[in-house]
């Protein structure tokens, strides 16, 4: 986190749950409303998301404290929303490449993590650029989703 905070960041997403349910549910508003969208999450609670968003919930408490904003996102969701493949790794490394897109992603294949890394960061830049949606609510939190568009479309 420390690398993190050195960059001067204005925003920080974040791929995993934020938030917990409230009332001992399973699943969050932002959860439902995502599914039903046709944006497939894991929630907090499935089992083997509980460990990431008890980390994800940590860090986030140490990056407001830092005074950083921070959002949750959802990478798939995200290249779902920009019309791009799903999990093709190479093509959509390709696509950020003509995105305009700088650095490793030039030089090197990158991992499918690395690729979701650079899909949320690209979430928190559409959205400082006020296009995206927030969907949930503020008591349980929000999943930050672009609007839906071409990738071909934006102007980054």
């Amino acid at each position: 986190m420390k690398e993190a905070l050195n960059c001067n960041p204005t925003l920080i997403a974040i791929d995993a749950p934020l938030n917990l349910p409230r009332d001992k549910e399973l699943t969050r508003k932002a959860d439902k409303e995502m599914q039903k969208q046709g944006y497939p999450v894991f929630p907090p609670h499935f089992r083997i998301m509980e460990k990431l968003t008890l980390r994800a919930i940590k860090l986030t408490k140490q990056i407001r404290h830092a005074s950083l904003a921070v959002i949750e996102v959802h990478p798939a969701s995200t290249r779902k929303a920009l019309k791009m493949p799903a999990k093709d790794w190479s093509e959509i490394q390709t696509i950020f490449v003509d995105m305009g897109l700088k650095g490793d992603i030039t030089t090197r294949k990158l991992s499918t993590h690395e690729i979701d890394a650079v899909t949320a960061a690209l979430t928190g830049c559409l959205h400082l650029k006020q296009k995206t949606e927030l969907i949930g609510d503020r008591r349980e939190g929000y999943i930050v989703v672009p609007l839906k568009t071409s990738w071909r479309r934006l102007k980054l």
